[in-house]
């Protein structure tokens, strides 16, 4: 590979001390899904560049639709990622809590959601970063498709984005994307997901094996920040184009300050997550 600028030397430092899934190449379908999905990567401003920032940090704001019996309508948090260890610190100030996963626990403080700890871990990094997590190990990409999405006026590239095993903490063998990518600018513009992490799973008293999904996707606004193009803004819905149920700004990125591992350090007396981190 020709390193061009110094922000592709630093990405290939961090490969050599990095843990393996930021670092090794994803499973594609062909020549084209490779073609897509790596004109999809650049386009939202490369590789290299996104290995290199030491982490990756936002303001998550979230506003759900039906909720009941009072129950507080907003998501609001500060996350932090560590992008060689993918350590993680958050804070969420509505409700005076934190969570945090130091490399082998996730542990939380005064923790008032319904979610599992260790599925929020990770939940919105996946979702902010989309387009550069297609490159990480045990990623499979699919031939790519085309197809019309009602509410956008083009007919999109489709990939499925499927895992060889649970990706990630809070995550799971069945968990899976849909990517829709615009065929003229190559942005990922929709996206298909579903979840079949075993803790939200029995939480939602689904059966046991089950997919929660999938949920539709659409972003509809970028930003750029250090040369990488992020979603900014974008909706969820049950079908594409229908009612919204989850509206969500993100908003602060910083991919330049190095991460304060010590904020991901378990406190006294926080609470551990006692359930798998990663499930089948």
């Amino acid at each position: 590979m020709k390193l061009s600028n110094l922000g592709g030397v630093l990405a290939v430092v961090l490969c050599l001390v990095a843990e393996a899934p930021v670092c090794a190449d994803p499973q594609y379908a062909n020549d084209d899904t490779r073609r897509v999905v790596e004109a999809m990567v650049d386009a939202h401003g490369g590789i290299e560049r996104w290995r290199a920032v030491p982490s990756i940090r936002y303001d998550d704001l979230m506003h759900m639709e039906g909720h009941e019996g009072g129950q507080f309508g907003w998501w609001v948090a500060h996350e932090v990622i560590d992008q060689k260890t993918r350590q993680v610190w958050q804070d969420w100030p509505m409700e005076n809590s934190s969570i945090g996963f130091d490399g082998k626990e996730v542990w939380s403080e005064n923790w008032r959601q319904g979610n599992p700890t260790a599925m929020m871990v990770h939940f919105f990094y996946y979702f902010v970063n989309l387009p550069w997590l297609t490159q990480d190990e045990g990623v499979v990409l699919s031939a790519v498709g085309k197809e019309n999405w009602d509410g956008i006026d083009k007919e999109l590239y489709k990939v499925e984005m499927t895992f060889d095993g649970a990706p990630s903490v809070g995550k799971s063998a069945r968990d899976f994307f849909t990517l829709y990518i615009d065929p003229d600018t190559f942005r990922l513009v929709s996206y298909q997901y579903g979840s079949g992490y075993a803790p939200l799973i029995a939480l939602m008293g689904m059966p046991e094996g089950s997919v929660f999904g999938p949920m539709w996707r659409v972003i509809t606004h970028y930003e750029e920040v250090g040369g990488l193009l992020f979603p900014t803004a974008f909706r969820t819905m049950p079908e594409p184009n229908g009612r919204i149920l989850g509206d969500h700004i993100i908003m602060n990125i910083d991919v330049s300050t190095p991460f304060e591992a010590e904020k991901a350090a378990k406190p006294e007396g926080a609470v551990v997550f006692s359930g798998p981190l990663r499930t089948d």
